[in-house]
């Protein structure tokens, strides 16, 4: 655990460093290189121990590039049996065919992927590319990137569509661009209610229907799951089996609560923080899957999408200076309570992290920490058990 700790404070070291650049420009860009090398070489040349799923689609594209006929065949066809959808297995089977039949391949594209597609985003947002990435970092919201290889995309795409369409009021185009994640991951799907949540006005009433609306799905989620026709479904099965509600999914409604409720209060004691309509839907969206979570925790594979974009609002309260700029904090007041603020949820997201580890380890597998040993000439990727 050592290792990861001083991993996170190497983009602090980073963010230091890169203070004897007067030209912010050029401060940004050191921080946006540096970044990059420190995300690709961690995450791009990890073991497949490394990260739940890392095994798994290790395996998967190892077994693919055993098949000739699988080779020669279309990159557009598409194997129900797999299970993926169709914009991944397409991605695979182009690689194979085209890139290279080895499968750490999917390891180092997914991996530079998500790092070119987190920093772009971080980059449209922040000023202070290394400290979001700490923060990044420290919520689990980078593990989960490099994990979740098929949404992961989704999210990239998604990152895309928020950007260039959602805030710019382009919805049609959001739409296409978010059916086109859905080809990568399905639950991308419900990203379709975005356009929809920012018509409405912002205020109270507004904000009381729509988690009110989340607390009935919460309360008979199951009934709703069956008319949907998705009672077969194997996380319908898990949670349904449940005697009482799931813990982690409390703790991280309780999580969002607690970093919403600290914006809110932020909000109310500085008035030059300008409300984004955009971000303040998503924010709610957020919290609506979260009251659902200790009920039906596979909800919170929605939360990936939005998890990024409440951090940054996050960070525009307790740090404007990370967002906006170092000349920020002349302009905007309340230094020390923001401040407090900003260990605090630091403080709180390391704990988050070291409980994942000591008692749900399986989720991440960072410890202990290795390198793909390339010069090994076999590879096991069916490393834990499965039920």
């Amino acid at each position: 655990m050592l290792i990861v700790f001083l991993y996170f404070t190497a983009f602090i070291v980073v963010n230091l460093i890169s203070r004897v650049f007067i030209n912010s420009g050029a401060r940004k860009l050191f921080q946006l290189v540096s970044c990059f090398i420190l995300l690709f070489a961690f995450f791009g040349l990890r073991d497949i121990t490394i990260l739940n799923d890392t095994p798994h689609y290790y395996g998967y594209y190892y077994a693919k590039s055993q098949y000739t006929s699988y080779i020669n065949g279309s990159i557009f066809d598409y194997k129900l049996a797999d299970k993926f959808e169709w914009g991944f297995q397409v991605l695979v089977h182009f690689l194979i065919k085209y890139i290279s039949k080895d499968p750490y391949t999917i390891i180092i594209f997914s991996s530079l992927l998500v790092t070119v597609g987190d920093l772009w985003f971080i980059c449209k947002k922040a000023e202070n590319v290394a400290m979001v990435c700490f923060f990044m970092l420290t919520s689990y919201i980078f593990f989960m990137h490099y994990c979740i290889i098929r949404q992961s995309i989704a999210i990239l795409i998604f990152y895309i569509a928020y950007c260039k369409y959602l805030e710019k009021d382009k919805n049609i185009k959001y739409s296409i661009l978010i059916l086109f994640a859905s080809l990568f991951h399905i639950s991308a799907i419900v990203l379709l209610l975005l356009p929809l949540f920012k018509k409405m006005k912002i205020n109270k009433r507004n904000v009381i229907i729509t988690l009110s609306v989340f607390a009935f799905i919460a309360i008979f989620i199951f009934q709703i799951l069956s008319i949907l026709g998705l009672h077969n479904n194997p996380y319908y099965k898990m949670a349904i089996q449940r005697e009482t509600i799931s813990i982690v999914g409390l703790i991280e409604c309780l999580l969002i609560t607690l970093v919403l409720s600290v914006c809110y209060y932020i909000h109310k004691k500085d008035n030059s923080i300008k409300t984004d309509r955009n971000a303040f839907w998503v924010c709610v969206f957020a919290m609506g899957i979260g009251i659902t979570l200790p009920v039906f925790f596979v909800f919170e594979r929605i939360n990936d999408y939005l998890w990024p974009i409440m951090l940054i609002e996050l960070l525009k309260h307790v740090a404007p200076q990370y967002i906006y700029g170092e000349s920020t904090n002349k302009l905007t007041g309340h230094h020390l309570l923001k401040k407090c603020f900003e260990i605090f949820i630091a403080f709180i997201f390391i704990i988050k992290i070291i409980g994942i580890n000591t008692y749900r380890p399986e989720w991440l597998h960072i410890v202990p920490y290795k390198m793909y040993d390339f010069s090994a000439h076999y590879h096991y990727y069916h490393l834990y058990p499965q039920e």
